[in-house]
């Protein structure tokens, strides 16, 4: 088993949704689930989908990860600085709608189409609803570090691009190993199959053996966003890795 740790250093904007809203944040921790499937991509080890149809556009199946052969950590700060960016997106019904550019003088019932004819799509048709958001992402030289187990060895010099429509380019150089790393809850649980809790004739790792591990357990907004801390390099090597990999 190959351990591989990266110095992440951003190139051009990376925007990804860690709390949405009007305000979309980019949160502070590099979530391993996105670094795997850039990863993957990169590495040919996933194959790419332009199109998804059905329950796949909206429930996203996460278990693919698990067959790529890599175990990623989550991306530690070492330098952030943050940008921000103002969106005009429009509205009708929901924001899936078509964009379109409508007239400054435009009057009415604020843009929406009434209900006795829905589907108007004439001259007269009401304009949409102008919606303004906010993102605030990575900034060009953040820099973070996470640490990767593989069954073959990995470049030491990688370019991956991640975020919002791919649109993140981070470059990946390859440095010391560290004592400490940072674990995904979501991807330990949902991708892996590490329990709860262990039980009889499960196996030799649970999440909480992890907890016992790491210095604190973080929660963010979303379940995925839930961050083992500071979790001890040599349990991973020897405890976590070789039950992950054997699954």
């Amino acid at each position: 088993m190959e351990m591989t740790t990266y110095v992440a250093e951003i190139h051009s904007p990376l925007f990804y949704a860690a709390s949405e809203g009007t305000l979309i944040r980019t949160g502070e921790i590099l979530s391993s689930t996105a670094l795997s499937y850039a990863l993957g991509y990169s590495l040919g080890l996933l194959k790419k989908r332009y199109f998804l149809y059905g329950k796949e556009a909206y429930q996203h199946q996460y278990e693919e990860l698990a067959s790529t052969g890599l175990f990623v950590t989550d991306g530690v700060p070492l330098h952030l600085t943050y940008t921000e960016e103002v969106f005009k997106s429009t509205e009708y019904l929901s924001e899936r709608s078509l964009t379109v550019n409508v007239s400054s003088n435009r009057k009415g019932d604020l843009g929406r189409f009434t209900k006795t004819d829905p589907k108007r799509m004439g001259s007269d048709a009401p304009a949409a609803i102008n919606k303004v958001r906010r993102y605030i992402g990575l900034a060009p030289g953040s820099e973070f570090s996470f640490t990767v187990w593989s069954l073959e060895p990995l470049p030491d010099d990688l370019l991956l691009t991640m975020g919002i429509r791919r649109s993140g380019e981070v470059r990946l150089k390859k440095t010391t190993n560290p004592r400490t790393v940072c674990l995904n809850l979501f991807m330990l649980h949902d991708v892996y199959g590490i329990p709860s809790a262990r039980g009889a004739g499960e196996g030799a790792v649970s999440l909480i053996d992890i907890y016992n591990h790491a210095s604190t357990l973080v929660r963010g907004s979303d379940y995925r966003d839930h961050h083992f801390l500071d979790v001890d390099v040599k349990f991973v090597e020897d405890v976590l890795v070789p039950e992950i990999m054997a699954t």
